[in-house]
């Protein structure tokens, strides 16, 4: 053997080390001092301050992570395109933060169809889907390795109000929802649970943009319907409902689910969101005798934020959970040491401050809490 070839057979094994081990071979998004975080949401458009809150959320925690030096020296970066809430931007959005911007991972996305969307790509890409604002039952039903969500799911928090309204003896209700797919599933699905609790649901479909809205509200005076649910994502479209039955003297309730934008309805609406009753997938941001709730009002307090909503608690909470799987990857992190360490998070070993986050290597649904407030005149909620 010559010796070049000698030569050769020594240096083989440390450059094939060299190769393994550097940074070319690291995930995308990670550096010595940065995490960087992707996020598609729409900004703009009728989700547009449902994002804002939640977003607001979210940075408050993160950034006071970054204050006290990052996860193992490493900043937390949250990189947000906006999908103005439309499905095919989000997918171009999310295709963009993969293969251009080359982030670690995908954080808040805002919205069920956005959600999908964003969700399909990132899946086929290997690259961790956490914490969707969305109770979408196709993110929910099946099981994906790189979905983790944080809160409850629409069907959750359907059958919880369902089971309140039968056990009050309330039998007859109007449902309102959006035109799409998604609305017609919800629909589906509502009607299903109606049956199961022995109650009378009449359904009827909003157009886009409310052009329908004179004849929906003919139709619920007529029907002398108990309460009226509102399933539709657009908080303004929600509050000309309202006015416009209270005006024409409905005197029943209102149910609304936790993505109408409650805080958003109620702020439009002023007093006459008196009494609407809504489903809540997080503590109500006023329960201060709870820790995480204290925790972060504090934390919002200490950033120059004032205005607490469910929304941005959502955010909170999203991102505190988060920074968790993080702190348990370790230094060498990696996409699949995330998940690994995400899977860890159970109410035995994770102080959630009294919001309990459950996750397995079965289980990327972290909480199935629900409860129901009502609004007060001021914009805010009760129990």
């Amino acid at each position: 053997m010559s010796e070049q070839l000698r030569w050769l057979f020594r240096i083989l094994p440390i450059l094939l080390l060299t190769c393994l081990f550097s940074p070319v071979h690291a995930d995308a998004g990670l550096s010595d001092t940065r995490i960087l975080l992707g996020q598609s949401a729409g900004m703009s458009g009728p989700m547009a301050q449902y994002a804002r809150q939640a977003l607001i959320g979210a940075k408050v925690y993160f950034d006071r992570i970054n204050r006290q030096g990052g996860i193992h020296g490493r900043r937390i970066e949250l990189l947000t395109r906006d999908d103005q809430y439309t499905a095919s931007l989000a997918a171009y959005n999310t295709r963009q933060l993969i293969e251009q911007d080359r982030v670690f991972g995908l954080f808040g996305f805002v919205g069920w169809p956005t959600s999908q969307a964003g969700l399909q790509i990132a899946s086929r890409a290997r690259v961790p889907f956490f914490a969707p604002f969305t109770g979408g039952e196709l993110l929910q039903k099946s099981f994906d390795r790189y979905l983790f969500t944080v809160r409850a799911s629409y069907a959750d928090e359907y059958s919880y109000f369902l089971r309140n309204m039968n056990w009050l003896g309330i039998r007859k209700l109007m449902l309102l929802y959006q035109q799409d797919q998604y609305g017609v599933m919800i629909k589906q699905d509502i009607e299903y649970r109606a049956r199961r609790e022995a109650i009378d649901l009449t359904s009827m479909e909003i157009s886009r943009s409310g052009t329908n809205l004179a004849v929906l509200i003919d139709k619920a005076l007529a029907a002398q319907v108990d309460v009226v649910m509102l399933v539709n994502a657009d908080y303004q479209v929600n509050a000309r409902i309202v006015r416009g039955l209270r005006s024409r003297g409905f005197l029943g309730q209102f149910f609304a689910v936790s993505f109408v934008g409650n805080k958003q309805l109620a702020s439009e609406l002023g007093e006459v969101a008196h009494g609407i009753l809504v489903t809540q997938v997080v503590p109500l941001p006023w329960r201060i005798s709870m820790p995480l709730v204290a925790e972060y009002r504090k934390r919002m307090v200490e950033s120059g934020h004032d205005e607490f909503s469910a929304t941005s608690l959502e955010g909170y909470i999203a991102a505190r959970v988060l920074v968790e799987g993080l702190k348990r990857a370790g230094r060498n992190l990696t996409r699949e040491r995330l998940i690994r360490a995400l899977e860890s998070i159970n109410a035995r070993n994770y102080d959630g401050g009294g919001y309990v986050v459950n996750f397995s290597s079965s289980n990327h649904q972290g909480s199935t809490y629900v409860d129901i407030a009502t609004m007060t005149k001021d914009a805010r909620f009760m129990n």
